[in-house]
Parts: C-alpha cells; sequence; structure tokens
C-alpha cells in the first residue's frame, strides 16, 4: 500500500548553483506522517546518526501554550529535506507554481524486518568505499545472546552455544580475513558502529521470521524511531514547533472539544484510532513548510548547523557532536570548508569526538557530548578542546599566571627536526607540522601515551570519593581543567629546556618519568579543602600552577593543604 499527499506549492532556485527549495503549507499532522525527525539519540548502546536534540518538554509545553490561541501565527517554516529512499517519491508538478507531490510505501505497518532492511541499506549505500562495510562485523552471536538474557526467545538451537563471544558475521554475509578488521576510518566509526547495530540486528530478525515482526520493538530499536529514518522527508529544523501543535490539537481532543464530532463517527462504527487521526488531520495547526529539494545528508547536516549556530545556539558538545557523527568521512569533506568558513570548528569537533568515545583514550566516556542519557560531571567540551589544542596545535601550553606558551616554543624550536614527522612528505604532506596535527597525525598517540602515564602515575578510577579519582572534574583535584592545563604546559617547558625532540610515543613514557623525578603520586590526592572555593577563579588558577612548579623543581615536601585555597596575588 502507497501513501499520498499532495500541496500546491511554490518552487524557488536562490541562485544558480543552489538546491531548489518548495514552500507550501499542510497539516501538522500530515506533516509527521511524511517527515522524519532524525534525533541524535541512543538505540541500546549505540548512537544515532540523526542531528535533531532530544524533545525538551518546556519548550513544548510554551509552544502548546502559546498555539492555544487561535490567533497566534507561527511564520517560521519547518526546514525540510528530502531523502533518498527506495520505492519514495516525491515530485513537483509544474514550474514555479504548481504541487508537491509526496509518495512512500505504508511504513506504518510494515513488519520490523522490512523496516530495518531500508534503513541498512539506505545507511550502506552512503557508504562510497564498499570495501569498508566488509570490516564492519556483525555481532550476530551478541544479538542472540541478547535475545537469551532478555528472556524474549531462547531456543538452543538458535542460539550456538558453539560460538564463542567473537564469532561475527560481515555485512555481505562472508568470513572477513581478521587483519582487517580494524581497517574501517577511526573518524567515521560511529556511523558504521550503527550501520553494525541495525545490519545485526537485520540478520537477525530474518533468521527469526514473524515473531517479532508485529513488535513495536526490538533489542532497543524502537519501531517509531527506525520509521523516522526512513520517512521520504527529514524534518532538519522545527522538531519542537511540529510537535507542539500536534500535543495541542490532541489535548482537545482528550478534553472533549470535538464530542458531537466523535460520537459522529463513533455511530459510523469507525475504530477510535482511525477517529483520533481524522480528528488530528482535521483540526491541528497548519503550518509552513521550505522543503530543500536535496537528499545529501552532508546538505542537511550543514542546514542545520548553520541554522542554529546563527539563531538560537545549541551547546557547541552537542554541535560538535553532531557533526562528527552524523556524516561519513567523504559527506565532511563535501561541507568542510563551508562549515568552517560559518565558523563551525569541525577538526576541533572531530577530535573531541574521536577522544570522548574511542577505547584507546583515557579520556573515553568521560568528557560530555550533549547525547541523551549522558552522565553528570563530565569534563566539558571546550575543556577537552583546549587540552586536545595544547597537543594538536601545540598552542595554548601556557602555565596560569605566565607568558610563555610552551607549546609553540617547543613547535617553533624542536618538532621540525623529531623523527617522529620525518615521514611527513611521504605521508602526503607539505610541512611536518601539518603532518603532525592532522586528525590521525602523531600528535594523537602522543597525547594518549601522555595522559595514560599521568593517569597511571598520579590517579585511580575506582573510587570516586578519592581526591585523585580520574573523573568527575568537580571533585577530583587532578581531573579538572586547571589541574590537566598545568601538567600538560609544564611537560612542555620540560621538552623545550632539556632541548628535546621527539621520536616515537614510546618514548613519552620514559621522558614523564624523567619529568616526575621525585615527585610524589600522592600530589593530587589529598583534601585541599576547596569547600566555597571557585577553582576556575583567575587567582586560584595561577595559585595552582606556581605551587605545582614550585614543588616539581624541589618536590622535598608537598605543599600545605591550606595553600589551594589562597587567591594568588598578581
Amino acid at each position: 500500500m502507497t501513501i499520498r499527499f499532495s500541496y500546491p506549492g511554490i518552487k524557488i532556485k536562490q541562485t544558480k548553483e543552489s538546491n531548489e527549495i518548495v514552500l507550501f503549507g499542510a497539516s501538522a499532522y500530515e506533516i509527521s506522517r511524511w517527515a522524519g525527525v532524525p534525533q541524535k539519540t541512543k538505540f541500546d548502546v549505540v548512537e544515532s546518526v540523526g542531528f535533531q536534540r532530544v524533545k525538551n518538554e518546556k519548550r513544548l509545553t510554551e509552544l502548546k501554550r502559546f498555539y492555544t490561541n487561535g490567533h497566534n501565527v507561527v511564520q517560521n517554516t519547518l526546514i525540510c529535506a528530502i531523502r533518498n529512499i527506495d520505492e519514495c517519491k516525491i515530485i513537483f508538478d509544474g514550474e514555479d507554481t504548481g504541487n508537491i507531490i509526496i509518495e512512500f510505501p505504508d511504513f506504518y505497518k510494515m513488519p520490523l524486518v522490512e523496516l530495518f532492511g531500508i534503513l541498512r541499506k539506505n545507511l550502506e549505500e552512503r557508504v562510497t568505499d564498499k570495501t569498508l562495510l566488509k570490516t564492519s562485523l556483525l555481532d550476530i552471536q551478541k544479538i542472540k545472546r541478547a535475545l537469551s538474557i532478555s528472556g524474549d526467545y531462547y531456543q538452543e538451537e538458535f542460539l550456538d552455544e558453539s560460538a564463542n563471544n567473537d564469532e561475527r558475521l560481515s555485512l555481505n554475509d562472508t568470513e572477513s580475513d581478521s587483519n582487517d578488521s580494524n581497517e574501517v576510518v577511526l573518524d567515521e566509526s560511529h556511523f558504521f558502529d550503527f550501520i553494525k547495530e541495525v545490519a545485526s540486528r537485520h540478520e537477525v530478525l530474518k533468521e527469526l521470521g514473524e515473531q517479532y515482526n508485529s513488535n513495536d520493538s526490538f533489542l532497543g530499536f524502537d519501531r517509531d524511531a527506525l520509521i523516522s529514518f526512513i520517512l521520504p522527508v527529514s524534518l532538519v529544523d522545527g522538531q519542537h514547533r511540529l510537535a507542539g501543535a500536534i500535543e495541542e490539537t490532541q489535548a482537545k481532543i482528550n478534553e472533549g472539544y470535538y464530542a458531537d464530532e466523535i460520537e459522529s463517527l463513533y455511530a459510523k462504527d469507525i475504530p477510535a484510532d482511525e477517529i483520533n487521526e481524522k480528528l488530528l488531520t482535521k483540526y491541528s495547526r497548519k503550518l509552513p513548510v521550505s522543503l530543500l529539494l536535496s537528499s545529501d545528508p552532508a546538505e542537511q547536516v550543514f542546514q542545520f548547523v548553520v541554522i542554529n549556530q546563527k539563531a538560537t545556539p545549541i551547546e557547541r558538545s552537542l554541535l560538535g557532536t553532531i557533526v562528527s557523527t552524523t556524516l561519513t568521512n567523504d559527506e565532511m569533506e563535501q561541507v568542510s570548508e563551508r562549515l568552517r568558513s560559518s565558523g563551525i570548528q569541525l577538526e576541533e569537533a572531530r577530535a573531541i569526538t574521536w577522544m570522548a568515545r574511542s577505547e584507546e583514550s583515557p579520556f573515553c566516556r568521560l568528557v560530555e557530548r550533549g547525547v541523551e542519557d549522558e552522565k553528570n560531571d563530565l569534563l566539558q567540551w571546550s575543556v577537552m578542546g583546549k587540552i586536545i589544542a595544547i597537543f594538536k596545535e601545540l598552542s595554548g601550553g601556557t602555565r596560569f599566571g605566565e607568558g610563555n606558551d610552551y607549546a609553540r616554543r617547543w613547535k617553533d624550536k624542536f618538532l621540525a627536526n623529531s623523527e617522529i614527522v620525518a615521514d611527513y612528505a611521504n605521508q602526503g604532506y607539505e610541512t611536518p607540522f601539518d603532518y603532525w596535527h592532522s586528525l590521525e597525525g602523531p600528535w594523537r598517540e602522543i597525547f594518549i601515551e601522555f595522559w595514560n602515564c599521568i593517569k597511571n602515575f598520579f590517579s585511580q578510577d575506582v573510587n570516586p570519593e578519592r581526591f585523585n579519582f580520574w573523573g568527575k572534574p568537580r571533585t577530583s583535584n587532578l581531573f579538572n581543567k586547571i589541574s590537566l592545563t598545568i601538567l600538560a604546559a609544564d611537560f612542555f617547558e620540560y621538552l623545550v629546556v632539556a632541548k628535546i625532540e621527539l621520536s616515537s610515543k614510546e618514548q613519552i613514557k620514559h621522558l614523564v618519568n624523567e619529568w616526575l623525578t621525585d615527585v610524589s603520586p600522592e600530589y593530587f590526592d589529598r583534601d585541599w579543602q576547596l569547600s566555597g572555593v571557585k577553582k576556575d577563579a583567575k587567582g586560584i588558577r595561577e595559585q595552582w600552577a606556581y605551587l605545582w612548579a614550585e614543588y616539581r623543581k624541589s618536590p622535598d615536601t608537598l605543599p600545605r593543604y591550606t595553600q589551594y585555597r589562597i587567591s594568588k596575588k598578581s
């Protein structure tokens, strides 16, 4: 069965180079039937590749109150874009004026296995290098075990107990060479993670048959959320305006505003859910729509980012997460320059996201990213960006209260002659620094090795109540903006003073040991009596930097507890 909508509209092409847009109006409820909201959320253990924020209930309540007055008008258009989904058609019938026609299969009545299949196909088609799909392994046995543990399904012949936890099938259902298992470009691994989770469930559902296909969810993947990713139109901006209009009408239905009409429809033996749908279609507010006639995901994310940066900014953490996890590398490349010229730091976002997600990183799962169900007291996105910049950009390595940027000094004096960047030309870069600070350049392994050494020497990650806990920046003496910045800057001062060039990451452990000679591992594991102290105050930052620098030069006696709450005078 095919669902079809048609609306009169106007087609506009703003420039010769731009994509066309169609302006029209439609019932809020009808829009919700053909436009999916690609939310940045979590399905089970994996993030979606969407870019809309999770609904803000406070904002919804305010909009419903606004909509209650029929005289109030919303002039802002809902920003939408078409999707390239099999068997979905969006046609503008006319020249400058005409009808926009939207047709698509009835996803709402499809079995789950078909929904997973459509989404899987759409995601895989976005990958330019199809060989990468062979290395995105499916955790078939993991999915089967999850079903068994949850009690949803259990059959001995279904769950192959002889298979170990590492048994997997590749996306093309053939055995993969284990040597290729890490070939997926790490920066877009989140995109492949999502494909893997979708494809794994698709394969298992095909094996299960019809038992699960009428369910509303399957191992963390909700039917409605799946459908939102494969509807023919993507709602790029305006989800709260749309949801608020529908909820306001639904509230009126529930409160008996249309009681006579409901009674008349009941008399015709129309089912309750159909009655509700008829009333929503008829009475929900008509909203203006701007439909971009481009199915390019990169263009859609670009529109979303620009709209939200230039109008109502969203948190940098979520914005960065969205940009760096929603697109493949090829798609990011298409809009990278346009994002940069719009003030979006794409490279920074990708570097932070990698550090916050990669198991190799000592900061994995300890950095805020603005996604749903994120635990509290994480290192701020902007702080992580500044810590990364000291190593990646070799900038910002200044101890608080001093003027020397030791990271920049090391770059100017010692980087070019360092063996670690000697192969820059063969790697395709014009200068040693171009190679060093590229997304997967040498800085990254140096960064990881250095902070692993710091973590191992000074901290523990078992008891969050201790003051050297690796996490909880509000209470940890070590894991916070001030201490991390001081340590990074001081290490680069050591490299400059000792005139050290870097050869490999293996050298870092030795250098850190030399740098921390006679320093007590208990330095941060003490009660600094900071109650009521604003750690990020200028005087406190400078005091901590001064205490550390003086102590490391002569590490015979640890500073007194009371000294950390005294604001240093300039």
